[in-house]
């Protein structure tokens, strides 16, 4: 699997797309496994901006995938607006007044 840089013609989206086919081929599960693999397909700018973010402040894939858009992403992509909304959902037991927060937020 090519390395993401962050400098390279390798965009965000075709970078986790790719990533998720290798962990999803290895059969990879665990999250925490998924996120230490995850590590593993950054180099350069990437992976020091990846080893600088805050122990334990990424919780799960979603989070992950959110964070990585964010910083590395084409924020005019459509397709980077399409996956934040996608992965917003309600949480369970949630107000809805709280979610609704969150939404207008994104």
């Amino acid at each position: 699997m090519p390395k993401f840089t962050g400098t390279e013609g390798v965009t965000t989206e075709e970078h986790l797309e790719s990533f998720y086919s290798y962990a999803n081929n290895l059969d990879i599960y665990e999250e925490d496994v998924w996120m230490r693999v995850f590590v593993q397909s950054l180099d350069g700018e990437a992976r020091k901006w990846f080893r600088q973010l805050t122990p334990r402040s990424i919780v799960d894939i979603e989070a992950l995938d959110d964070v990585f858009l964010k910083h590395w992403g084409d924020k005019g992509d459509l397709f980077y607006y399409h996956t934040e909304f996608g992965n917003l959902q309600r949480e369970y037991g949630e107000l809805l007044s709280n979610f609704n927060i969150r939404f207008n937020h994104m």
